[in-house]
């Protein structure tokens, strides 16, 4: 008798187990709710036409960077997001994205016009940060 009321014990508590799970799920953050709380970033290039520091530099020209508590990070693990920008050579486009790290939802895609890569920094920067505006700044609205 005592070895049957284990075993129904042990099935009560696996069960629970698992109706506890299913009722739980990991909730995903979403893009908007990303854009509007993401503090660190990871600059990287794939184009030796612009480094990762030109891009940094034309993020934190932008009033809203301090505004928002935002940073630029050496380090990808420490990062919110990821900013990633490329060149197709032999073309005059620059290809940007911004992905969130932990759950890699992509916050923003891109390409932009540029003669080369400091200018192409610029516009990216731009970019990025309009995007983040349409969230950040209809919050500070509310």
């Amino acid at each position: 008798m005592g070895l049957r009321k284990g075993i129904l014990s042990g099935l009560a508590i696996i069960c629970g187990a698992v109706l506890l799970h299913a009722q739980s799920p990991e909730t995903k953050p979403s893009s908007t709710e990303v854009l509007r709380t993401f503090k660190t970033i990871y600059v990287q290039s794939k184009t030796p036409l612009a480094k990762p520091e030109m891009l940094a530099g034309e993020l934190q020209k932008s009033r809203d960077f301090d505004n928002w508590g935002l940073s630029i990070t050496r380090d990808p693990a420490n990062a919110d997001v990821v900013v990633e920008m490329d060149h197709q050579p032999g073309w005059f486009y620059y290809t940007y994205g911004m992905t969130h790290r932990s759950s890699g939802l992509v916050l923003a895609v891109g390409r932009v016009d540029a003669w080369d890569g400091k200018y192409a920094s610029a516009k990216i920067a731009k970019a990025i940060m309009k995007r983040c505006a349409v969230v950040r700044n209809k919050q500070k609205d509310k």
